[in-house]
């Protein structure tokens, strides 16, 4: 074997001032968002190199000695990509002759502004570096990237996308690849959502570049101040907007580097150079004007176009306590996908093993019962904190210790060794919170879950378990257990969930420790004579409740606890119908889906023992003064 099996990730990015200007010899201000380009890399010995993207079914191979350069494809596409990059590594002399198989997967939305591209070329170029043994500076690998992404293909575009990719967090870029890092601003959040529209990449730069260039020529070789009396006379009215914008797009980006801080005023510029991008560089479209303004009335400071433009994606800048007000208007005014994004690292690569019992958390829950208003059990400073974070984040105990720190713990100590944590797209807090009160032992890392335009909450736990195995194509042929996030189940539940691969763990209803108007409501299994369920009772009646209790009396409840194979699971979850009464689709349903699909009825695993339940604020009123 030639190499270890590894991660090689990579960020998107957003283009927060000085979007088409980097070409032109203008400094722009980027910054990297927690929507990643994610390969798994293993190795193999054929000499092969080949690519999987099941979500995307995208498949793609190339032997190493047909591995020729790329040149002369005007329009290149992934498949492209990936060879182009081959080729520059073995130019560069680097020992990649092996091969290797790579699983992708991309939570970027794509041709959209976001640079899902470079984020897969750079995270490829990566992985490539590290099979050779060699280590890449981060600016060594973004001009690596945009020598593979652009100059091989002969190209417009400059390389804001492979310095804010490779480096992470907020920069300004400066010409002849100077990058000063910008401090993170505490003022606010970020929202991008995506118009579904999907932009004119190749027009656009050709136009935006090539009109500018020869506008260049004319202005003799530098940008004159259009507002000034010197400068050509005879230019047409869409040149001089032309120069104009490009003028202004330039001072904008200048004003903001300098008062990075100035809240206020920052929101402001950015506004301003919208306008400049739409009018003068016809970059919008009347989607992205519309969900832009739906923004505005919402509370947002202000925001722009991201990316090439014709379509794709939109930045707003808003006070936190409005962002979810904000997607929701968004999401009403067109959006396909909105999410909350903080300034992250850039691109990375890290050791990586098959887990022998990889998890999925659901902690994408909004908390609607305890953001009640009228909820009086909480003073302000509580529902100012409710108002912050997920409930399975909520603090717990004398410590402040996070409510999902102890289901970890409980899932780590019984045997999970990966965990996926299923967060609200909204949700751009607990990634970061979390990370303190990570196991020993315990890989983790999140996806997000999306509520679609025309909806006001996302399409239930099915929905949401389907987000994580996207994101984890190598959990496929494995069996990949699910919990809830905000419910911490009784010791020893993931060691007998640890000894299922195709089935449930089911509890005990008489010993849940839970108020009788909650264990009512919870679904009831209906067993053989085998054990195997039969089917789920969503809400029983008391009768059902007695038609399905043992030879012992005892009823057993689903409370979410499943093991089955990820693909198998992964496709159910997309195809599983949404439950009539609640339009949500359940991960009860999809399991049974999973068990008609593969002719085989799941088995239940029996368990007993309490649960610590956070749904209600009088649980966590309880929780924070007397801890688990």
């Amino acid at each position: 074997m030639g190499f270890s099996p590894f991660v090689s990730e990579s960020p998107g990015r957003i283009c927060l001032f000085g979007e088409h200007q980097d070409y032109l010899g203008f400094p722009v201000i980027a910054a990297a968002i927690p929507l990643t380009c994610r390969l798994v890399v293993q190795p193999r010995e054929d000499g092969i190199w080949s690519m999987e993207t099941p979500a995307l079914s995208f498949t793609w191979s190339c032997h190493v000695d047909d591995a020729a350069p790329c040149h002369g494809i005007r329009e290149p596409g992934v498949a492209d990509f990936l060879q182009a990059g081959l080729s520059e590594a073995l130019q560069l002399g680097w020992d990649v002759r092996g091969g290797g198989h790579v699983l992708c997967s991309v939570d970027l939305p794509t041709q959209a502004g976001c640079s899902s591209s470079t984020a897969l070329v750079t995270a490829w170029m990566n992985a490539l570096a590290r099979v050779a043994g060699k280590h890449l500076a981060p600016l060594e690998l973004a001009q690596l990237a945009h020598q593979t992404e652009v100059l091989h293909f002969q190209a417009s575009g400059g390389w804001m996308d492979h310095v804010a990719c490779a480096l992470g967090g907020g920069v300004r870029i400066h010409p002849g690849w100077q990058v000063e890092a910008l401090p993170h601003l505490d003022d606010g959040v970020w929202i991008l959502a995506d118009s579904g529209q999907p932009k004119d990449t190749h027009g656009h730069l050709d136009r935006c570049k090539g009109q500018r260039l020869e506008l260049l020529e004319r202005l003799g070789g530098a940008w004159l101040d259009p507002f000034a009396e010197s400068g050509p006379t005879d230019l047409s009215e869409a040149d001089r907007r032309l120069w104009q914008a490009t003028w202004r797009n330039a001072q904008l980006e200048r004003q903001a580097a300098g008062e990075w801080h100035q809240a206020p005023r920052l929101a402001g510029w950015m506004m301003e150079h919208h306008v400049e991008l739409r009018d003068g560089l016809l970059l919008s479209t009347p989607t992205l004007e519309r969900m832009g303004q739906a923004a505005m009335d919402s509370g947002a400071w202000g925001w722009k176009v991201v990316g090439s433009g014709g379509g794709g994606c939109m930045i707003a800048w808003c006070p936190s306590n409005q962002a979810e007000a904000i997607h929701g208007a968004l999401r009403a005014a067109g959006a396909h996908g909105v999410w909350t994004v903080n300034p992250t690292a850039g691109a990375r690569c890290i050791p990586w093993e098959q887990p022998e019992f990889p998890l999925v958390i659901l902690a994408a829950g909004r908390s609607s019962r305890m953001k009640r208003p009228s909820n009086e059990a909480l003073n302000p400073a509580e529902k100012a904190l409710i108002a912050q974070r997920s409930k399975a984040m909520l603090p717990v105990g004398p410590n402040e210790k996070p409510f999902l720190a102890f289901v970890l713990e409980r899932a780590r100590s019984e045997g999970v060794d990966a965990c996926c944590l299923v967060l609200s797209s909204e949700d751009a807090l607990t990634e970061d919170l979390i990370q303190p009160w990570i196991p020993q032992g315990l890989t983790l890392d999140v996806a997000r879950q999306t509520i679609p335009n025309g909806r006001s909450k996302p399409w239930g736990t099915a929905d949401a378990v389907s987000f994580a195995l996207r994101k984890h194509p190598e959990w496929g042929g494995l069996s990949v257990g699910v919990c809830n996030g905000d419910n911490l189940p009784p010791q020893g539940a993931f060691e007998v969930m640890a000894g299922l691969e195709h089935g449930m763990v089911g509890f005990a209803r008489t010993q849940l420790g839970l108020p009788q108007d909650r264990v009512e409501a919870f679904a009831v299994a209906d067993l053989d004579e085998a054990g195997e369920v039969v089917r789920l009772i969503e809400k029983p009646s008391s009768e059902e409740v007695q038609s399905v209790a043992d030879p012992d009396g005892e009823v057993w409840v689903s409370m979410n606890l499943f093991r089955l194979n990820g693909g198998a699971m992964r496709k159910a979850c997309e195809e599983v119908e949404p439950d009539t009464i609640r339009q949500e689709k359940e991960l009860p349903s999809a399991a049974l889906l999973v068990a008609e699909q593969s002719h085989a009825n799941l088995r239940l695993s029996p368990c007993r023992g309490a649960f610590v339940d956070l749904t209600h604020p009088e649980d966590w009123k309880r929780l924070l003064s007397s801890g688990i």
